[in-house]
Formats: structure tokens, C-alpha cells, sequence
């Protein structure tokens, strides 16, 4: 079963992210996002690196946390490939990503993604899976 699906939009970039829980959906748009910056398949689990956001609803937990996990990869040059995530409520946000330290030799960057926008964003539950729609800003 595919995981995500892109969405075609002018100068950004869409996906729709599928998860049986709301954890999973939140952890497979991670995923997507750094899919989309640098096939996950050259990126190796060495380093564990933790993230906790609070916001004050579901939807803005979720741009929180993406825009989060790219100012870490601006600034501590970490890239991930893989995410735990615990909701407390739709308010606070736990997570334990995996991921390595940025190596241009190692990983070839498709796309730079700079920002998760607010844009198109929804997040549903539909016929028991969850669905994540999210523009990024390229």
C-alpha cells in the first residue's frame, strides 16, 4: 500500500500522507518531507535526535513540528529518515527522530524545502485511516 502521494502545485510541493493512526500519518509526512529533499534509502538511523512541540490545535501541531524538524536540518545539519511520534491530545507533540548527520558526498539534495505552509492543509479521519494533505514551500 503506498504510504504518500504527491501533490502537483506551482513553485511548492504537495503530499498526501496515510497512516492508520494519527501518529503514523504525522510520522509518514516526516517522512515524505525528507523523501522529497534526499531518497530516504541514503540516509542511515546513526544518531537519535528529539523534538517536542506544543501548538494549539491538531493542524498547527503538525506545521510546528515539520517547520521544527527543518530548522534542525538548516542549523544542525541532522537529516532524517525515520519518527516516533506521541500525540498528548492535539496540543502537544513528542518525537524521536533518526537520522545522520548531513554529508553531500552521501546525500544529493532533490529539492530544498523551506518552509511548511499552512496552505491546502487537512488533516482528517476518513473510513478509519488517517489522511494528511501539506504543501512545503520549495
Amino acid at each position: 500500500m503506498k504510504k504518500y502521494e504527491l501533490i502537483d502545485h506551482t513553485a511548492d510541493i504537495g503530499i498526501i500522507a496515510y497512516g492508520s493512526t494519527k501518529e503514523e500519518a504525522f510520522e509518514v509526512s516526516a517522512e515524505a518531507m525528507f523523501d522529497l529533499m534526499c531518497p530516504l534509502e541514503k540516509i542511515d538511523e546513526k544518531e537519535r535526535f528529539d523534538i517536542e512541540v506544543d501548538a494549539e490545535d491538531l493542524e498547527s501541531l503538525l506545521v510546528t513540528w515539520l517547520n521544527e524538524l527543518l530548522y534542525v536540518f538548516d542549523v544542525k545539519r541532522l537529516i532524517f529518515k525515520k519518527f516516533n511520534v506521541t500525540l498528548i491530545g492535539n496540543n502537544q507533540l513528542i518525537s524521536h527522530c533518526f537520522g545522520e548527520k548531513f554529508d553531500p558526498r552521501k546525500h544529493e539534495i532533490i529539492r530544498e524545502i523551506k518552509a511548511v505552509t499552512y496552505n491546502l492543509l487537512k488533516i482528517e479521519n476518513k473510513d478509519n485511516q488517517w489522511i494528511i494533505q501539506v504543501v512545503f514551500d520549495i
